[in-house]
């Protein structure tokens, strides 16, 4: 059928579709006469308060719905209005009440005038309950965020404004509504230190590349105090659209930052942060102050013997002994390990000082029962006197108490020194060349030189140990005695040690480039003990050997008895990752520490090397002082190892170690330490004399 063949329709007809459609509404709707008499209800009105349409039609208005919503209207009234919207309480017909919302509007004849009223009503319980529920939701919410030890932030990203709760406020030492809302209320304060990481952590969550924020750093408060804060957020984003909203708490965690969990001691930031303000009140008011720089003695003996448990209760006798020692308002901290320093104020001189470590040795001698032991555990002391030397830091005389301290160590343990003039002199020596050596690491001074390792029987030349030395520019070259102890304590030996272990490799594989005769020759590299225990040492070992091609088989590493033995998981799994690796593990001054022949079976270990100093009485021609060195070269062949003599410099020496049938041996009667020109000098005489028509000989004698 075409649309022209479609029959007309008639207002009849579009009057029928209407009906039909408001009676299928789920919408109420009622039409009443000017006097309030219902004369059209729909069906969906009548389900909603319990009738049917018929029982409604005919019935005045105010039957069905409460009286008080009702008020008789006057027909100047109602032609006051012609929409009016609100809200209201409907009845069921079995007395439940529900609220409603209502709309009505006047009706009038062709002519203008009043006829009646028509109302909508729509039942809108749900929408209550959903109202309630947001304002208990966010009820609940104010209440939190109000007894949350937490604060709270919420940061809107389009208008770069921040909500901060009052708790975040406290944290700040601020009132609540002091602060704008800006951002930089919270990142303007961050520490100078942690601002550039913190910026950077947002940037990266903002940009998709992390899960959420998070980083611990200091704020400052509105005294100027700077307190310890563990912030997380997490950003909202639509999907494919930059986020428009980051939100998240801020945690006062200067107590964990700040306390020692063992001991509830100041730990060494807090220490360290009240020898500043000691040292800056010091320098107003020239008083002099003292501080005493605390280490037990042979503690880690305890640990080894008795366990780490029973370590923990005497550093925590420790702390109580120290705290007992001191007046009230003087500062007691726990450095690390078994390191504690006591801060002194409001003394005279350096006699306060003394009387104060002499109470603390007097308390530490008494002996305490662990695990049915009696364990002594003393102290070495270090003084050092604040407030009086121009230039002096905090740090320095920190540094100065700790020198005092080693000195104490030195001098026979459980004693105490103080700083003197020769001492200060010295660690100021210390510091110029500790500034010189930070220079040498970024400026390439640096270099090695290498001394060959010969095989006893043969003179034959099986590899190289380097060895460190500084070019230093006003006072020559250096041996590592003169400047590797103050790399480790400015935190630059593990620096220092990866460059080694570089140029070591560089120039070995250089080597067996240009003399490709012997494959296995080997190049031996010092370990220590701090390198051994640093994170990422394997990785970097094995990086290095990729990047220089070398055969893992030909790098040595050397490390001392005490760090191959110092019971670590982490020291073991280094060196059993190392040599799985196919690099050689030797133990270095064999005999010298503290050796444990069950742990020695179970380390991953290549060779034991005697220490120079049991080699030395075999050069006396009258005395035979083998007893030592036989027993060590024995021990190393009963455990399939290679033992490698150090430090010999005589014939006699020789022939007794090859008597003993030790293996191989360095030293200068093989050769000095030579430069990488000697290293070539000697590969080139090792390489001749192999030669079937050369005679062979000894490769440390051709260079004497």
């Amino acid at each position: 059928m075409s649309a022209e063949d479609e029959p007309a329709l008639g207002p009849a007809d579009v009057r029928l579709w209407l009906e039909q459609a408001v009676d299928a509404m789920q919408l109420g709707v009622t039409i009443t006469d000017l006097g309030g008499t219902v004369r059209y209800v729909n069906p969906a009105e009548a389900r909603m308060h319990g009738y049917s349409v018929a029982e409604l039609l005919g019935r005045a208005a105010p039957e069905v719905s409460p009286p008080a919503h009702w008020t008789q209207a006057t027909l100047r009234g109602i032609e006051r209005f012609r929409l009016w919207k609100r809200e209201r309480t409907g009845y069921h017909r079995d007395g439940r009440a529900f609220p409603v919302q209502l709309v009505s509007a006047l009706v009038t004849d062709p002519d203008g005038r009043p006829v009646g009223v028509v109302t909508t009503c729509e039942d809108i319980s749900m929408r209550r309950d959903a109202e309630d529920a947001l304002r208990e939701s966010e009820e609940r919410y104010a209440l939190a965020a109000r007894g949350a030890n937490d604060g709270l932030w919420d940061w809107n990203l389009a208008t770069d404004s921040v909500y901060y709760s009052p708790r975040f406020m406290a944290i700040l030492g601020l009132v609540e509504g002091e602060a704008a809302s800006e951002p930089e209320v919270w990142l303007g304060r961050v520490h100078p230190d942690d601002a550039g990481r913190v910026r950077e952590k947002i940037d990266e969550h903002l940009a998709g590349r992390t899960p959420h924020f998070e980083d611990e750093h200091r704020l400052r408060r509105g005294d100027g105090s700077y307190r310890w804060v563990l912030c997380r957020g997490l950003a909202a984003r639509s999907s494919g659209r930059p986020p428009h909203r980051m939100a998240g708490a801020l945690t006062d965690i200067t107590d964990r930052r700040t306390i020692d969990a063992l001991t509830t001691l100041p730990n060494r930031a807090l220490f360290l942060e009240r020898l500043v303000e000691a040292h800056n009140r010091a320098r107003r008011s020239r008083e002099p102050f003292g501080l005493l720089f605390v280490d037990l003695d042979r503690f880690k003996q305890v640990n080894d013997r008795l366990g780490h448990f029973a370590g923990d209760q005497v550093l925590v006798r420790a702390a109580r002994c120290l705290e007992a020692c001191v007046r009230p308002g003087d500062v007691v901290g726990r450095l690390g390990g078994d390191e504690f320093a006591v801060l002194l104020e409001r003394i005279h001189d350096v006699t306060d000082a003394t009387l104060v470590a002499d109470r603390i040795q007097t308390a530490l001698r008494s002996p305490a029962e662990l695990e049915g032991h009696d364990v002594l555990a003393t102290a070495s002391i270090g003084i050092a006197m604040g407030g009086g030397a121009p230039g002096q830091s905090a740090a320095d005389l920190l540094r100065d108490a700790d020198a005092a301290m080693y000195r104490a160590k030195a001098q026979g343990r459980a004693r105490y020194e103080v700083l003197d003039a020769a001492l200060r002199e010295r660690l100021l020596a210390d510091r110029a060349l500790e500034a010189d050596l930070r220079r040498a690491a970024e400026g390439g001074e640096f270099l090695l030189h290498y001394q060959p390792i010969v095989e006893l029987a043969s003179g034959r030349l099986l590899g190289f140990e380097a060895l460190l030395r500084w070019r230093h520019p006003l006072r020559g070259v250096l041996l590592p005695a003169e400047f590797l102890r103050l790399a480790e304590g400015s935190g630059l030996l593990v620096r220092i040690g990866g460059w080694v272990i570089a140029e070591a490799c560089r120039a070995s594989r250089a080597w067996h480039e240009r003399f490709p005769a012997e494959p296995q020759r080997f190049i031996s590299v010092n370990l220590s003990s701090r390198e051994l225990a640093e994170r990422g040492l394997v990785e970097r070992v094995a990086q290095t050997l990729s990047d220089t091609a070398l055969a893992p088989g030909t790098l040595r590493l050397e490390v001392s008895e005490n760090a191959a033995m110092d019971g670590h998981a982490e020291t073991a799994a280094a060196l059993a990752h190392l040599k799985h690796l196919g690099v050689r593990i030797d133990i270095d001054d064999f005999g010298t520490g503290s050796c444990s022949l069950e742990r020695l079976h179970r380390l991953p270990v290549d060779a034991l090397k005697v220490d120079r100093s049991f080699v030395a009485p075999l050069g006396h021609a009258r005395a035979n002082r083998s007893a030592l060195v036989r027993s060590i070269v024995t021990l190393a062949h009963t455990l399939g190892l290679q033992a490698v003599a150090e430090g010999v410099e005589t014939p006699l020496q020789e022939r007794r170690l090859k008597a003993l049938h030790c293996e191989r041996a360095q030293g200068r009667r093989f050769s000095e330490p030579v430069d990488d020109a000697g290293v070539l000098r000697l590969l080139a005489l090792a390489d001749a004399q192999r030669r079937p028509h050369r005679r062979a000989g000894r490769v440390g004698s051709r260079l004497r």
